[in-house]
C-alpha cells in the first residue's frame, strides 16, 4: 500500500521519460510497468531518507536501456517505426527535432534534460537517479542547456 500511494504521483512523468528515450507510447508504457514491478520487488532496498522519485526513475531509466538493447538485438533501425501516432506532424518534427539533438550530446550530458522535463525531477531527485552529486547535476544541467540552444539554433538557420 505505501509502495502505491508513492508511486502514483510519478506515473504519469514517467510515461513522458520514458516515451522520451523509446520514441513509442507502447514500449514508453511497457517500461514504466515493468519498472513499477521491479520496484514493488525491491521496494525493501528503498532508503527512506532519500527521494523515493529519484530511486524508481533509476529503476525506470534502467528498464529503458533494457528495451533499447532488446531493440538493438532485433536490429530496429527505422525511427518511423517509433513515431507517436497520436501527435500533429508539427509536433513530431519538433519532437525529433530536440530528441536528435539531445542524443547527439555527451553521455554525460544527454540524461540530465530527459529526467529534468520529461520526468519533472528535481536536483537531488536526478542526483539519486544518476548516482551522481547534486553539484554535478547543476553543472550539466548548465552545459546540456547551452548545448542544445547551440545545435537547435544552428539547425534552424
Amino acid at each position: 500500500q505505501r509502495y502505491a500511494r508513492m508511486l502514483a504521483p510519478v506515473l504519469g512523468h514517467g510515461v513522458a521519460y520514458a516515451r522520451s528515450i523509446l520514441r513509442n507510447r507502447h514500449d514508453a508504457e511497457d517500461a514504466v510497468q515493468q519498472a513499477a514491478l521491479r520496484g514493488l520487488e525491491r521496494f525493501e532496498s528503498f532508503d527512506p531518507t532519500r527521494p523515493f522519485k529519484g530511486w524508481w526513475f533509476a529503476i525506470l531509466r534502467n528498464c529503458c536501456i533494457d528495451t533499447l538493447r532488446v531493440r538493438k538485438a532485433a536490429k530496429i533501425e527505422s525511427l518511423e517505426d517509433y513515431e507517436p501516432a497520436d501527435t500533429s506532424t508539427a509536433e513530431i518534427a519538433g519532437w525529433e527535432q530536440l530528441s536528435m539533438a539531445m542524443d547527439r550530446l555527451s553521455q554525460d550530458h544527454h540524461e540530465i534534460p530527459r529526467l529534468r522535463y520529461f520526468a519533472g525531477l528535481s536536483y537531488q531527485e536526478m542526483a539519486v537517479a544518476l548516482a551522481i552529486a547534486p553539484g554535478t547535476v547543476m553543472s550539466r544541467l548548465h552545459l546540456a542547456r547551452k548545448a542544445l540552444a547551440a545545435r537547435t539554433s544552428t539547425e534552424e538557420q
